[in-house]
Formats: structure tokens, sequence, C-alpha cells
């Protein structure tokens, strides 16, 4: 081989070593939907699908970062809203739940007339006189109910505020965390006030029911005292507010976010809670877009499918 062709070949091979390393340095990131940041982005703005995912793939991810339980634990690495964001979500709902159960505790206690027993449930030996009875009353149907489902409501609406900040430029998306803040530590006073206005009134039926009162020579007792001040002695109270955010965190938040998640209000006119399907749509055209301005003429909706 002459030395000449050696040369050349040495020369394109120092060519193709320098190309291949400005390549490499110089290399612009691939903006696919699957890179990282784009999945942030994703994630962040409480997205009802990720890209190759089927339904139920995508259901069980949007649970697992969304759910107030779950996300503290199983949240998807690249998930940009932390533990402790996640932790005044919690606060907040674990306040909520208070607030209302006692609300609704001295709603009923009020007006007595408005309750009534569904189910009772006796527990302990009848021969020793000793037993407590666990009620499920109109007061529980509506705590567990119509409380819980406003109480979903709540934890969706709290995550919202502090997802925003995570994907919105905008000023006001930025301030949602500090507002998520500030709604926590007022339902933490409101629950505050809640007990003390429970504790308040269950004091003043002990110094009632101190008071003997006498008909035909028998002692009486009020059904509000029975009912009232004896059973939150016997934790009635508390059982009710623990099956309360079972409900909330087991069937209500599950079964409100899987109407949110699946879009059945986008075909009704919510397009603003459009879900999954939604969600797809616009990822859909984000790609097209992004393909138009590359050149790239060819697309399939089975990229984002």
């Amino acid at each position: 081989m002459s030395r000449n062709a050696a040369s050349g070949i040495s020369r394109v091979k120092a060519t193709d070593l320098l190309n291949k390393y400005l390549d490499k340095v110089h290399k612009v990131p691939d903006k696919t939907p699957k890179d990282d940041l784009y999945l942030k982005k994703l994630l962040a703005a409480r997205s009802a699908h990720l890209p190759g995912n089927n339904w139920c793939q995508d259901w069980i991810q949007w649970m697992r970062n969304n759910h107030p339980i779950l996300a503290l634990c199983f949240r998807h690495r690249l998930n940009p809203v932390g533990f402790w964001p996640r932790i005044v979500i919690l606060i907040s709902s674990v306040s909520f739940g208070l607030t209302v159960t006692n609300l609704i505790y001295l709603f009923y206690r009020s007006h007595p007339e408005k309750n009534g027993t569904i189910l009772k449930i006796q527990l302990g030996d009848d021969a020793t006189y000793k037993t407590e009875n666990l009620e499920v009353t109109y007061e529980a149907v509506i705590l567990w109910t119509f409380g819980g489902f406003i109480h979903s409501l709540l934890d969706l609406g709290m995550w919202h505020l502090n997802a925003c900040a995570c994907c919105l430029q905008s000023c006001c998306a930025k301030a949602g965390p500090y507002i998520s803040i500030v709604i926590a530590a007022m339902l933490t006073a409101a629950s505050t006030f809640a007990i003390l206005w429970r504790a308040d009134y269950e004091n003043s039926m002990k110094e009632n029911s101190n008071s003997t009162v006498y008909q035909d020579g028998e002692k009486l007792w009020t059904d509000q005292i029975e009912n009232g001040f004896e059973k939150f002695g016997s934790l009635q109270f508390l059982w009710k507010y623990y099956v309360e955010l079972l409900a909330v965190w087991v069937l209500h938040f599950p079964i409100i976010g899987t109407i949110f998640f699946s879009g059945a209000l986008y075909g009704v006119g919510w397009g603003c809670i459009g879900g999954r399907p939604k969600e797809i749509k616009r990822q859909q055209n984000e790609l097209r877009k992004m393909n138009h301005a590359n050149g790239e003429d060819s697309f399939s909706d089975d990229n984002i499918l």
C-alpha cells in the first residue's frame, strides 16, 4: 500500500472520529413524548394518560400519583410534586374530616328529632350488664355519604392547587402551593374550633345530667343524654370519624376520581373535566404540531395511544 493511500485512510478515520465527537458533544436532546422532562410535565399536570399506557395502566398510575395516601409511597419517580406538599394535602384532608364529623354530630344533637337508628350492633355480655351499642344512624349515613363526597372533592381540589405550580408558569399557578398551605391551616383551625365546640357541648350535658329528675319516684334520663354524652365516652364519635376517613380514601375518592379520569363528564358538556380521552387528543395534537414544525408530515395516532 502506498504512503499517500495510508495517509488518506488515516485522514478519513480522523475525520470520522471528529464528527462523532462533535455529534456527541453538541447533540440536541431528542424531544419525544418519552423524555423524562415530558413525563415530568405530564405527571405534574395530573395527566390521565402517559404515552404507551392502556386504560388500566393509566388508571393505576393516576391513582398512584393522585391518591392522598397511595401517592405518599407509590408515586412515580419522576413526579415533581414531592413529599411535603402531599403532607399538606393529607393534613387538610384529616382536618376537614374532623371538622365535618363534629359539625354533623352537633347538628343532630341539637335536632334529635331528625335522627334515627338504622342498625344497632350490641357488644358485650348481657349477663354482666356491660354492653355497648354501636348504632348506624341517619347521622352516620349523612356523614359517610354526603360528607365523604364533599371531602373527596376537597382532596382533588387541594391536589390541583399543588400540581399547577409544577406545570404552569403563571403567577397564579405558582401561588397554588402557598394557597393550599393557607387552606390547610384554616381547616386545622376550623377542626380545633369544632372540637372545642363539641367539648363545651359535652360539658354542658354533664352538668345537666348531674341534676336528678324524678317522675313517679323513678329517675329519668333523656335520650339526648343517653345517646350523646354516654355514647361519646364509648368512642361512638371516633369510630364514625375513622369510618368516614376510610370511606373517603377507599370508596369515595376512587369512585369520583375514576369518573373524572374516564372522561364520563366530557361527553355531557363538561369540557374542563375531559379525563383520559381529552388528554389523548391533546397529546396527539401537540405531537402533530411538533412533527409539522420539524418538517415531518408522517404521523400516526399509535405514537400516542
